[in-house]
This record gives structure tokens, C-alpha cells and sequence, in this order.
């Protein structure tokens, strides 16, 4: 916000904001980044799991970003908060997405620890963007190599490179919130 500060000094008025091979960090960091552009009650992200009950977290409205363009650069390896920041300025309608699919990394882990010092991490929900799409691509439960393959699977079918080579079910279509705007979810 330090930049963002200088920026606006010198006149900045519009942003890009590039989050290409972002990996992601911690949920509340996204959350943080996410309210830099949205208006106050306005919903950054939810959590929903089998056995955990929806959580929403949501901007405060005291942002530093909330007037001028937003354009969010993404590609196949921006993730998880990375996701959860594109997907609110883009299902709030603040700002548009340019890019290729996202990885698709939305699991929501507890992590367990153990006496010897080890840990598993157990999966306990899902995040999902403000229209419901979501972040965590589809994975059949044992196959593994699908799911590591699924960044080839793209280049093959030449989703990578060529815009007509990417098709969409109607049951992945969702509505921005406030233009109404088509945008998709996770490919099955």
C-alpha cells in the first residue's frame, strides 16, 4: 500500500493488478487485499465444507482502491488467495480479468499435528467466490495422476494458446453480482 501511495501522488488513477504465478498465501491476506477494492459488506469469499457451515468473510469498506479501473492479470499458475482476490473484484464487478484459467486451488485444510512432530493437513471445505463458483478444480477422489496432469491436458487441447480451443458446459455459467456479466466456474 506504500506503492500504491506513491502511485496515487504521482496520479495513478487506474490499476493493473498482476497476479501471474502467484501461488497464494494465507486467506486472511486475500481478504485484506480484496477490501483495498470493494465497498463496505461487500462479500470477498466464502467457505462451505460437508460437515462445516458456510463462513463469509467480507470487506470493512475502508479501502484505498475503491474508485478507478481494476484489470487482474492471472494465469494457470495463480492460486488459491491469489483466486480468492481475482474472483471478488471480479464477481463484485470491480475490475475485469485478463488471462488464462486459473489453477484452481480452494481447499480449506486443518492441520493436525502429531507428537513426533509431524502433521497432516485434513481437508474440511471448499472456497468459493462471491456468485458461487468454486476456486478448487474438480479431482476424482484416487486419481491422482489426472489431476497432476490437468495443466498438460490444457496445453494439449490447446487451451494455452489458442482462445478457440477453450469450451465451457452451460452448468459452469455464473452472473457477476451487480452487472450480471457471464463468468465460469470450475471445468468438470
Amino acid at each position: 500500500m506504500e506503492g500504491v501511495a506513491r502511485l496515487k501522488k504521482q496520479g495513478m488513477q487506474d490499476l493493473v493488478l498482476d497476479l501471474q504465478d502467484n501461488g497464494g498465501g494465507y486467506l486472511m491476506a486475500a481478504v485484506g487485499v480484496a477490501n483495498e477494492f470493494l465497498k463496505r459488506n461487500d462479500l470477498v469469499v466464502y467457505t462451505q465444507g460437508r460437515a462445516s457451515k458456510r463462513d463469509e468473510f467480507r470487506a470493512n469498506g475502508n479501502g484505498r482502491l475503491l474508485d478507478g479501473k481494476v484489470v487482474v492479470l492471472v494465469n494457470e499458475f495463480s492460486a488459491s488467495a491469489a483466486e480468492i482476490v481475482t474472483g471478488a473484484i471480479q464477481d463484485q464487478d470491480r475490475g475485469s480479468v485478463v488471462g488464462r484459467r486459473t489453477f484452481g486451488k480452494g481447499l480449506v485444510q486443518r492441520p493436525i499435528p502429531f507428537r513426533d512432530g509431524s502433521m497432516i493437513r485434513l481437508t474440511i471445505a471448499h472456497y468459493y467466490t462471491p456468485s458461487g463458483r468454486c476456486i478448487q478444480k474438480p479431482y476424482q477422489k484416487g486419481d491422482i495422476e489426472s489431476y497432476e496432469r490437468e495443466l498438460d491436458n490444457r496445453y494439449k487441447r490447446g487451451e494455452l494458446y489458442s482462445a478457440d480451443s477453450i469450451h465451457f458446459a452451460d452448468s459452469l455459467k455464473y452472473q457477476t453480482l451487480r452487472q450480471h456479466r457471464t463468468v465460469y466456474g470450475a471445468v468438470e
